[in-house]
Parts: C-alpha cells; sequence; structure tokens
C-alpha cells in the first residue's frame, strides 16, 4: 500500500481543570473499544494498535466518554492521520480524514447522537496537503511533499485555529470561532468520494493516539459499552440459560467468557466458561443453580486489556415462590428514531417488572442509517449486530436482572414481511422463506433466543435452520412460546394472482400452512395439559386476527392483511380452537398498535384473550378505526375471523406526517405516533389479570389516569 501520512497534533493548553482524554488502543480487531462507537462497525477496526477506516461519506468514531459542553471555555484535540491506498490517490482534493466537532443529534444524549448525527463541524487535511475547516474555509496554500504533517485545531480566545506544519513550513486556516456548532461529540472521520466495490480498491485513512483535553471538554456520564455488552436469561426453578452478548473481538482476543453466582453476598463460585460465537459473538450457558429458591448474584468475566471486565445482574426468584404478583412487561416494534428509548425505559425499570417480552422487530433495517448489508455473511453480520447492539444499549440495565423472552420477528431477519415457509430460501419475501443465508439467520436467532428454555422439538427446518418454539413456566403460570412465521405460506404460493379481489372463503386455501404440523402438535398437547389451570399464557409475534383497519404513510383504509395471523383461516383456527375457553391469554406485538380483544373461533368470545401492544417507537403508522365509528364492540375482520375489541390504543391523527429525523422531537413523535409498552400484573393466586396500556410520554413515578390510552386498564377475572 502507498501511503500519505500525515501528523494531526493540537497544542494542549492544559488548565487546571481541564478534561482530558486519550486513546488507549491495543491489538487488532473489528471492535474499536467500550469508549466508542463506529459507525457503521464494519468499515472500522483496530489494527495493531491504530484504528482503521474506509474513507467513505459519514464514517464517523465517536468518543463515548467524552464531548464537548462549553466550546467558549477552549478545548484542544490530538490524532496521527495516515492515508492508505493501493494506487494513487484519484481526486485527493476531495479526500479528507480528520475530526468532526459539534456532532449532534435530534435528542441531545450522546448516544442518540453516536447513532442519528444530524450536525457535525469538519476540521482536518486532504489528501493534496490542504486544509478543512468548517464552512470549506481553506489555507492559504498547500503543505506539499512527503513525511508526517502536524495539524494543530485550537478553540481559544474566540478564534478557531487550524494550523499545518512540516520542516519549519505552514499553512493556516483561522476563522471566528463558531461557539453553537463546536457543542456535541467529538469524532473521528475519513471521507472520499468512493463507493464501496470501487475499482480501484478501498481508499483508508488509520488514526493513533487520540488525545483531546480543555475547560471545554467535559466527561458525558456514559458507561463504557462492553466488552461484555449485555446479558439476558430465564430462569425456572434452578435452571438458568443466560446468553452474554459480546462485541466482534480479535483472533488474539480471548474466546470464552466466565459466569461466577453468589447468594446473599458470600463468596463467588465458578459456573463455567462459554466459548463465543463466531458469527453471533454470544457466549452462552446452561446449568443448575444450587438452589430453586431465592435470588442469585452473577458476574460474566472477560479479560480485557490486561484487566478482567465484569457485567453484573442478579437472577431473581420465581415470583410464585415469593407469593408477589406477576408482573410483565410487554414491548415491541422500536422503529429506532428514539434510540435510546430514555423516558420509556425510565418508566418500565420504575414499574419493576418480573418478566419482559419482547414481541419481535427490535431492530429495523433503517437503524442507524447506511441501509442493509446482505452480503457476504460476516459483513451482514456486522450490519445487523451493529443495530442489534442498538437494543441491547437501550434495554441492557432491566436485561441484566429480569428474566427476558425475545422472538424475532421480520425485520429482525432483514424482511420487510416474513412467510417463513419452513426454512427455505427465496429471493422474494412474498414467495415464502428467507432471503438471507441460512448461517446469517441461524445467528440471528442465537443472538435474540439462546436464553430461552430448549426447544420441545429441536429437529432444524430446511437449510438446517433451527426452531425455539418451547414451553416455559414462571410465576406460577404455564407458558407457550410460539414462532408465527417460520411455517407460514409465502401468499405468492399459495393462493392465485388476483388475491385481493378474492372471497373472504376463498383466500382460505387447501394447503396454506400458518403455525405448521410441528407446532400445531405442540400447542394442542400443552393446552391439554395445562387445560384445568386458572390462567395461561401464549406468546408470538402477532395477533391471530386483522388486529387494524388503516395503515400506512396515509392511514387508508386496508382490505387482506397476508402478514397478519387472521390469514390463513383454517390455520387460524387450528391454532385456536385448542385454546378456547377463558383461562388463555395470548401476547403480542406486531402492529404498531395496541388492542385489547377477544378472539372468537366458533362464535364471538368463545376463543382466548389476545393483548396486543403498540410500537416502542413506531414507524409505519396503523390505527383502529372501524368505519362505523365503534372503537369496541364484536367485529368480523376481512378473513371471516371474530373478534371483540375492549380497547385500542390508536396514534393521533395528523402524526403519521411527523418526521423525527429531521424536523421533529423524536420522543414526541413517538407519543403522538401512539408508541409506548403493555403491562400485565397477574395476581398471586392467578386467578385475575390487569391489563395496562401506557403512553410513551408519562412519569411512572407519578403515575395518572392520562398516562394510559383510552379504555386501559382493563382487569379479567378467572375461575
Amino acid at each position: 500500500m502507498k501511503k500519505l501520512t500525515v501528523l494531526a497534533l493540537c497544542s494542549l493548553a492544559f488548565h487546571a481543570h481541564a478534561a482530558e482524554f486519550q486513546s488507549g488502543w491495543q491489538g487488532s480487531r473489528q471492535w474499536i473499544g467500550p469508549e466508542y462507537w463506529a459507525s457503521p462497525i464494519y468499515d472500522w477496526e483496530t489494527k495493531d494498535g491504530a484504528v482503521e477506516v474506509t474513507a467513505l461519506p459519514n464514517r464517523l468514531l465517536h468518543s463515548l466518554s467524552h464531548h464537548v459542553t462549553s466550546p467558549a471555555d477552549g478545548f484542544t484535540a490530538t490524532v496521527e492521520v495516515e492515508f492508505l491506498s493501493e494506487q494513487k490517490i484519484q481526486s485527493p482534493a476531495k479526500v479528507w480524514a480528520g475530526f468532526a466537532v459539534g456532532v449532534r443529534g435530534m435528542m441531545e444524549d450522546p448516544r442518540h447522537v453516536a447513532v442519528w448525527p444530524t450536525k457535525r463541524f469538519n476540521a482536518g487535511i486532504r489528501a493534496d496537503g490542504s486544509l478543512v475547516l468548517g464552512n470549506g474555509k481553506d489555507a492559504s496554500g498547500k503543505l506539499a511533499g512527503e513525511g508526517p504533517v502536524l495539524l494543530e485545531l485550537t478553540a481559544a480566545d474566540g478564534k478557531l485555529i487550524l494550523k499545518a506544519s512540516r520542516g519549519g513550513k505552514s499553512v493556516t486556516a483561522e476563522m471566528d470561532m463558531p461557539v453553537e456548532e463546536l457543542r456535541g461529540n467529538v469524532c473521528l472521520t475519513a471521507d472520499s468520494p468512493r463507493r464501496p466495490g470501487n475499482p480501484l480498491g478501498p481508499l483508508k485513512a488509520r488514526f493513533k493516539s487520540w488525545k483531546m483535553a480543555g475547560e471545554g471538554l467535559t466527561e458525558t456520564g456514559v458507561k463504557p459499552f462492553g466488552p461484555i455488552l449485555w446479558t439476558q436469561y430465564t430462569r425456572q426453578g434452578n435452571k438458568v440459560k443466560l446468553s452474554a452478548q459480546m462485541p466482534p473481538i480479535g483472533a488474539e482476543d480471548a474466546q470464552e467468557v466466565s459466569l461466577e453466582i453468589r447468594d446473599g453476598g458470600g463468596a463467588w463460585r465458578s459456573v463455567g466458561k462459554a466459548g463465543i460465537d463466531p458469527l453471533a459473538r454470544t457466549a452462552v450457558f446452561s446449568f443448575d443453580l444450587p438452589s430453586d429458591i431465592g435470588t442469585w448474584e452473577y458476574r460474566a468475566r472477560y479479560p480485557w486489556q490486561g484487566a478482567k471486565r465484569e457485567w453484573k445482574g442478579k437472577f431473581i426468584d420465581d415470583p410464585a415462590v415469593s407469593g408477589t404478583p406477576l408482573k410483565i412487561a410487554v414491548m415491541s416494534c422500536d422503529n429506532g428514531y428514539a434510540f435510546p428509548l430514555p423516558t420509556l425505559t425510565r418508566n418500565v425499570i420504575l414499574q419493576k417488572p418480573n418478566l419482559v417480552f419482547f414481541a419481535g422487530d427490535q431492530i429495523y433495517e433503517s437503524y442507524g442509517g447506511f441501509g442493509i448489508v446482505r452480503e457476504p455473511v460476516e459483513t451482514a453480520m456486522l450490519d445487523y449486530l451493529r443495530k442489534f447492539y442498538q437494543f441491547g444499549w437501550t434495554w441492557r440495565e432491566l436485561l441484566k436482572d429480569c428474566p427476558s423472552i425475545i422472538l424475532p420477528d421480520d425485520h429482525d431477519v432483514f424482511q420487510g414481511n416474513l412467510w417463513g415457509a419452513g426454512g427455505r430460501h427465496t429471493k422474494l419475501d412474498t414467495d415464502g422463506g428467507y432471503v438471507m443465508a441460512p448461517e446469517w439467520v441461524k445467528a440471528v436467532e442465537r443472538t435474540q433466543t439462546a436464553q430461552l428454555p430448549d426447544p420441545v422439538d429441536p429437529a432444524p427446518v430446511a437449510q438446517g435452520i433451527g426452531v425455539y418454539f418451547t414451553r416455559m413456566q414462571w410465576g406460577g403460570v404455564p407458558m407457550a412460546i410460539l414462532e408465527d412465521r417460520k411455517f407460514k405460506s409465502g401468499p405468492n404460493t399459495i393462493l392465485p394472482e388476483n388475491r385481493f379481489k378474492l372471497t373472504p372463503e376463498g383466500t382460505d386455501v387447501p394447503g396454506a400452512s400458518l403455525l405448521g404440523e410441528r407446532q400445531e402438535k405442540f400447542l394442542t398437547r400443552w393446552a391439554e395439559s395445562t387445560r384445568d389451570v386458572p390462567l395461561r399464557l401464549v406468546l408470538s409475534q402477532t395477533i391471530f386476527c386483522k388486529g387494524h383497519t388503516h395503515g400506512g404513510p396515509e392511514l387508508k383504509k386496508g382490505g387482506y392483511d397476508w402478514d397478519s395471523n387472521g390469514w390463513p383461516r383454517s390455520g387460524r383456527q387450528r391454532a385456536l380452537r385448542p385454546l378456547m375457553g377463558d383461562n388463555t391469554v395470548m401476547l403480542h406485538g406486531d402492529q404498531h398498535l395496541g388492542l385489547m380483544a377477544r378472539q372468537g373461533v366458533d362464535d364471538w368470545n368463545d376463543g382466548p384473550w389476545a393483548f396486543m401492544v403498540p410500537g416502542t417507537a413506531n414507524g409505519w403508522p396503523r390505527a383502529w378505526w372501524p368505519p362505523d365509528g365503534r372503537i369496541t364492540g364484536n367485529f368480523t375482520d376481512p378473513f371471516g375471523n371474530k373478534l371483540t375489541v375492549l380497547a385500542a390504543a390508536n396514534p393521533e391523527k395528523g402524526s403519521n406526517s411527523m418526521d423525527p429525523t429531521k424536523t421533529d422531537p423524536p420522543e414526541l413523535t413517538a407519543q403522538k405516533k401512539g408508541s409506548g409498552h403493555g403491562l400485565v400484573t397477574i395476581s398471586p393466586d392467578r386467578k385475575s389479570a390487569r391489563f395496562e396500556m401506557f403512553r410513551y410520554q408519562f412519569d411512572a413515578a407519578k403515575p395518572a389516569p392520562s398516562d394510559q390510552f383510552p379504555g386501559f386498564p382493563q382487569t379479567l377475572e378467572f375461575k
């Protein structure tokens, strides 16, 4: 590789109380470290103690530990930069590297800014030796020649000065300090007109020894993110399954995570070690606690740069043993624009659930920008992980102490809709099957479901893709955990081209599958074994009917929705028939709309109850606005399925036009678009349950009736 070496160094005018930052990169790996967020992760890597990035638009490495809060008080930054290219750099005047300062977004949280930056101020050097400063103001000349270049950026005394020098020669760019433009995150960045796959090969920038200091620089308060990013677990009696999510470590890094437990503050005892999956980057533990009663502390440990890093949490006691209510927080469909959901996560933690259920779409393809990478598999997995890491970053403080059930849905596997058709490969999702490579799909499912109890029927489906449908007991309540999507038929392969013109009876064609034969048998056996309990739960991605009337950017009235579990109707009937009666409650997400209903099989009110929650940050809008103006009562969906609606959590009219990425506050957008979460509180005797549907914006420390959507809470009694 030919190299153009540039040393970017800022004069460090330290003050008595100045904050200081210094990079400490060691080794080689895809991941930069716990104090950084790389956008996107697959274009950055540490290499021999430096950081390299492919020079492309909007490539930013954010410092999570420090940011500029008071530019007028002055700050400095230091980094060594080196351009790397296999060939002579084309258009060197358009290639540059250095700093992005004053990086801000639609929310103040540095984590949000790292994922959704909207503003920045640039300061760096071009490959032709000229300088970049903010609005394009250039130096009076170029620094010609070869060898290291000293680049000084100084914000002080009302001026912003960028100076480059080598061997006694220098060029300088200067401007009045744009104070408001300099407040925010500080990043390293490299930019060029090239695009991925350029025939000239990658053009990279290499950074070393990044330092910052000054009175205007402060610590962000953001906790380091890694090397153990978070944990998620389930517990049944003394049986625990735990998954620790890791970053993309290097070949020379430790390849195992260790786990230790203790009871009542006693001595730590080892559970063992688990290897890190090379694609999913998870370490999974399955073990028995010494006792099936009581709360146990745990700590996952990993050696990182000469020290043991820990992530601690608790295996809480079963509510059935402690005689307390079973409190389940239910979430789904986070469109990502309000990351990291600060108001909602605070409220859920304050509500103290003892089980959390994420019903699907933990991520969307649009998360953090940069589109979708579908191949090769390794890069595609890094693209998924950078998105899934945002889910864990959002919820890790809850997940470490609370058992969780997490089900991947269509967007989690990079599909707008998923008709799994038994796991086969497809190029078009409506044909049925998986678009992504099978090893990628298996890795995605591992990241989200590895902590679930073992599957009841573990045989893989087509392409070797695994299954995770299973049963669980928690809080004295038996639960069936389903896979709505994996066995469902694709409409293109089972329905005629004119399917939208068919009668409801005509859509219910022979051979159409919903849950599939294996899952239907499991559900029938489970239903029979739990028939006499006061209350049982079924958890799945979506409701077993078409649970909305309007949808899309203009919230138009719609007809058939093949993605809903209202189709195919015969499969829907077979699934619900074993669950008929008063003692079954189904929990769902998916529709971006909250709904409390009872599903009918042969008649209204003879089937299971359904509690479907809105998105935590609704994107694609949907609503329940029946044409006669009623919200509640008996209805028949377009496929002929009966349902009785008790309450609905609709968006505000007009909210579908809001833009949280450019013009509208993200959390206000979430509120108006009907975002929120559900909370199910089941009494200690398991004979009653309270169903609450909370709006996005409220204060759980000071609850009020207006916190919930109209018609909530709802309370059910069970015999």
